[in-house]
């Protein structure tokens, strides 16, 4: 297949589509949908047992996304040098080992450690799923195949909320779940995915990842980080105002998980309207849905669970559509270029939760989601500008 970087392995082995695809959903699901979203699903169980402030949350959740930034930078030598299963292993392992620290956490101390193993999770799986589907589906497959496994962390999110429903007052149960289902879909990944090593033509180390940030742009990576800054503050206490909402209270919060992940399943989908309409328009629009899920949480919190609709389907469209410009923009080295989008995620990821802490500390939540409101709605302006078609390789 022409144009397409092929495995570094003597002989590149077959891998069934939907094998592929399959495990890639599921293990996202895992990495994101629980290992991630996990902390801030069981936040208000966790905040009462432990006795966590808003400030201790926010730095427990801002832990998570450090983590996340670390293994952002280790990702593109580990898939380089040891291939996308030693990467998988990798995250997989520290999702099932950080939820099971979760699971056993007696203070704000060992919560914290288990978080941050766990939050180092999604940045090693998805990259390397990425790489896969470049190398091994069709051309006219692969922008699907992104999409369906990208949704893997709506689905994730969508189990996770009735478990948490049903776990009502034993998170250490949910966490050991979630755990268990983490070591299940890890072993599947890491017994699909190839052995080889996917060439990037040398995009791989400090160097290079500044050199496709170069050819990304500002645009880009901006959109990025505010993505993860409003995303960050969201995810961390978006379930706090759902769990104030009496008489619902825990039930609401679950019910508020579970409508973002089947929300984030329609948005993963988001890509086959490139068809009819531009990339720019739906990043506007998908843009302003997002900012309207902020203000409604702000405005309306008595419309939370229609926030939670809005929300879902905008950030993973919103993922989605960075994916799909990261991949125009750097063809050549599409884990590498997506692994320079998900660090520039991972700043906002790191400071959105942190910062929200201390302004809702000082302001209530209501302050900070009018704050994230505006910042949403600029990653709508940050559209792609046109560029000159690259010249043709020699063949």
């Amino acid at each position: 297949m022409t144009g397409v970087p092929a495995v570094s392995a003597p002989d590149a082995e077959r891998v069934p589509p939907w094998a592929l695809i399959g495990s890639g959903l599921a293990v996202v699901a895992v990495a994101f949908g629980l290992a991630r979203y996990g902390y801030g699903l069981l936040l208000p169980q966790m905040r009462t047992s432990l006795a966590l402030s808003l400030g201790q949350l926010g730095v427990i959740g801002g832990a998570g996304y450090a983590s996340y930034l670390v293994a952002s930078l280790a990702c593109p030598t580990l898939l380089s040098r040891w291939g996308p299963r030693t990467t998988v292993t990798a995250g997989g392992t520290a999702a099932v080992a950080g939820m099971a620290v979760c699971a056993a956490a007696t203070g704000p101390l060992t919560l914290g450690v288990g978080v941050a193993v766990a939050g180092a999770s999604p940045a090693l799986v998805w990259p390397p799923y990425v790489a896969a589907v470049e190398e091994h589906l069709p051309a006219d497959r692969r922008a699907r195949g992104h999409g369906v496994v990208n949704s893997g962390t709506a689905y994730g999110v969508a189990v996770a909320g009735p478990v948490s429903l049903l776990t009502t007052g034993s998170w250490r149960v949910a966490w050991s779940a979630f755990a268990a289902v983490a070591l299940v879909v890890t072993i599947w990944a890491v017994r699909t995915l190839p052995r080889g090593t996917p060439s990037t033509e040398g995009a791989t180390g400090a160097g290079s990842l500044l050199a496709v940030a170069r050819e990304q742009g500002g645009r880009l990576l901006l959109a990025a980080f505010l993505a993860g800054l409003v995303s960050g503050s969201y995810a961390t206490f978006g379930v706090e105002v759902a769990a104030a909402q009496a008489p619902l209270g825990g039930v609401s919060a679950g019910a508020f998980q579970t409508l973002v992940g089947i929300s984030g399943v329609a948005g993963g989908l988001v890509g086959a309207l490139l068809a009819r309409t531009s990339l720019p328009r739906l990043l506007a629009a998908t843009a302003a849905t997002l900012a309207a899920s902020c203000l409604l949480l702000a405005a309306a919190p008595g419309l939370v669970l229609v926030s939670a609709v809005l929300y879902g389907a905008s950030f993973i469209a919103i993922i989605g559509l960075l994916l799909i410009w990261n991949n125009a923009l750097v063809p050549r080295a599409p884990a590498t270029g997506i692994v320079t989008a998900m660090l520039a995620m991972a700043l906002g990821l790191v400071a959105g939760p942190p910062l929200a802490g201390v302004v809702a500390g000082e302001a209530g939540l209501a302050t900070v989601f009018v704050a994230c409101a505006p910042l949403a709605a600029t990653i709508g302006l940050l559209h792609p500008t046109r560029r000159r078609p690259p010249a043709p390789r020699p063949a």
